[in-house]
């Protein structure tokens, strides 16, 4: 059986010698501790290496730990940073230095080995003369200056136009030397992916204008590669999204480091024009520790990752785990049972009263769907909302929600057992509102069923509205102009103040449950303050509040004495069925919460 030999034969300079690779792993280099000497000054220390894998010869720029050369290195002209090795592959180090790739069989190397090795060398030393840096003596003008366009275009094609940063493409092209390296040698390099997406992003563009955005954009570049050492690697993949590399790590803790750093840099204010805007990023990290075959396959796990991150309440970091692959796959499960639910009518609306303290009396529900899954049983809404998002499903789900929620509100008109006056909230999402035919949806279906207007009221919360603000108050002063009344949900948690009120005609605010858990009547604290300022503030405006998640009577106490209107939450009651909901709509409410 014939067995192939690979060689190396170099030039440098006008000095000749070739080198038979029979080991693993070689280092080429000024180093001393380089396997393959070269001398040349334009060499630098472990200027290449090349090792052996999957039955191949792999050649990589710089170390395998990550540190790129100094000049760079070509293939056949080429830049690379990491190339499988081919026959006849010209290997260029630095002007005057190169090498060629070549491989032979036992069969040659014994009948007429001699013979083939001097032809090869010949032709190489043919092709190292049109190759060599085209020296002045052997390129005219003209050559030069096309191998430069030439160059430059490569090197074009690699970088981000608006950033400075490498694109995509030149990301992707460095994941994969570095996964290669690592499948090498696994335990000695580590490496870890960033995915980071800029929090809030459209809502710089829509507020400062798109050229604000790009200084953004530029200025949180900066940052970045500020974060970073000079060998690793910050990218811009697209849009708001960008990439980290960090090569030549020994474990992830080390990439958390990198990314604690990261975040405290980012949320430092920063100027655009004469407005001060406060960034911060969401993301997702992946490390090399899980043993990837793909830069595929790592590129997905950090972007999981970073949507951990956002749904977790931005601005943090997540290190992917195997778990979270797991859950993936079942989201992944989840999306295709979600479209037959929305075939088979499989969801549900649970009802939460919404108290009047000053009447102690029932004004209304607030309508949550629930999905009756036929296998996983009843599934809450911050599971499937975000997928049904993602999928442009939520417009069909968000508009069943409406139709029930009316479809109910009409039963209970129609009861003659009910003898109060009912309202019923609804949730909107924010890829709702982004639809053009809203309102005439909504306008249909009170129309249907024989409803009040003032009947249905619509919910968004503080951060969707604020996040497209133009697109809010335009759907806002529709819905308003055909009397159906707008309550802004989870107030106090995201960029807005009560003097963003102004711009939306709403009607009622709900002030977020994380200011009502922390109220103790027996010592001030900030969210006694805080609360207390948005209820004065808001009625001032002639806005009504609710406070959400009143779990004690203390709490009740506080916010009926503060003249809070409406409350809402496990104290009262949890979400319900539409059956129990009927009884509480038939008897009124019995009111048991005595003062303490």
């Amino acid at each position: 059986m014939n067995h192939s030999h690979s060689i190396l034969i170099f030039r440098e300079n006008e000095k000749i010698y070739f080198e038979v690779l029979e080991e693993q792993l070689y280092t080429i280099g000024r180093a001393s501790s380089d396997k393959i000497f070269l001398a040349s000054k334009g060499i630098s220390r472990t200027h290449a290496s090349i090792y052996f894998s999957e039955n191949s010869f792999w050649l990589v720029d710089g170390s395998l730990k990550g540190k790129a050369s100094t000049n760079g290195l070509l293939v056949n002209d080429l830049k690379v940073s990491v190339h499988q090795l081919r026959k006849h592959d010209v290997i260029t180090f630095c002007k005057g230095v190169q090498a060629i790739f070549m491989q032979f069989n036992d069969e040659l190397l014994l009948s007429q080995g001699l013979k083939v090795f001097l032809e090869n060398m010949f032709d190489f030393l043919n092709i190292s003369q049109s190759r060599l840096a085209h020296s002045e003596q052997n390129s005219g003008p003209d050559r030069k200056k096309d191998r430069g366009a030439s160059r430059a275009a490569q090197l074009q094609t690699q970088v981000d136009d608006l950033t400075g940063l490498p694109n995509r493409k030149a990301f992707l092209a460095r994941v994969e030397k570095s996964l290669g390296v690592n499948n090498f040698l696994l335990e000695e390099n580590q490496f870890a992916i960033f995915f980071i997406d800029v929090d809030r992003f459209k809502m710089i563009n829509d507020s400062l204008g798109h050229l604000a955005g790009d200084q953004f954009l530029i200025q949180l570049a900066e940052r970045f590669k500020a974060c970073i050492r000079p060998y690793d690697m910050a990218a811009r993949l697209s849009g708001d999204e960008f990439a980290i590399l960090l090569d030549n790590l020994g474990s992830v803790d080390q990439a958390i480091t990198v990314a604690k750093r990261l975040q405290t840099n980012i949320s430092k204010p920063l100027k655009l024009g004469d407005q001060e805007v406060f960034p911060s990023v969401s993301v997702g990290i992946a490390s090399s520790e899980l043993q990837y075959e793909t830069v595929e396959e790592i590129l997905r796990d950090a972007d999981t990752a970073m949507y951990h991150a956002k749904r977790a309440g931005r601005s943090r970091f997540i290190v992917f785990d195997e778990n979270m692959h797991q859950k993936a796959k079942e989201l992944l499960q989840l999306d295709g049972d979600l479209r037959r639910a929305v075939e088979h009518q499989q969801f549900e609306l649970y009802y939460q009263p919404i108290i009047s303290l000053g009447l102690r009396s029932l004004l209304g529900f607030e309508a949550l769907i629930r999905w009756n899954h036929p296998e996983r049983g009843l599934i809450e809404p911050n599971t499937f909302i975000p997928i049904a998002e993602e999928t442009n499903l939520i417009y069909e789900v968000g508009m069943w929600t409406v139709q029930e929620a009316c479809r109910q509100l009409s039963v209970w008109k129609q009861n003659p057992a009910v003898q109060i006056p009912i309202s019923v909230n609804v949730n909107l999402s924010a890829r709702q509102l982004s639809d053009t035919n809203l309102v005439k949806r909504i306008q249909s279906v009170i129309e249907e069923y024989g409803i009040a207007n003032d009947e249905l009221k619509l919910e968004i919360t503080e951060s969707i509205a604020m996040e497209n603000s133009q697109q809010t108050s335009k759907v806002f002063k529709q819905l308003r102009e055909i009397g159906v009344p707008l309550v802004i949900d989870d107030f106090g948690t995201g960029y807005s103040s009560l003097s963003y009120l102004n711009r939306f005609p709403i009607d009622t605010l709900k002030i977020d449950r994380s200011f009502v858990s922390k109220i103790n009547v027996n010592a001030e604290n900030t969210s006694v303050s805080i609360t207390h300022s948005i209820i004065g503030l808001a009625h001032s405006l002639g806005v009504k509040v609710v406070a959400e998640g009143i779990e004690t009577k203390e709490q009740m106490d506080y916010l009926r004495l503060a003249r809070c209107d409406y409350g809402q939450g496990y104290l009262f009651a949890k979400p319900f069925p539409a059956d129990i909901a009927t009884d509480w709509a038939e008897r009124g409410l019995d009111w048991r919460w005595t003062s303490t």
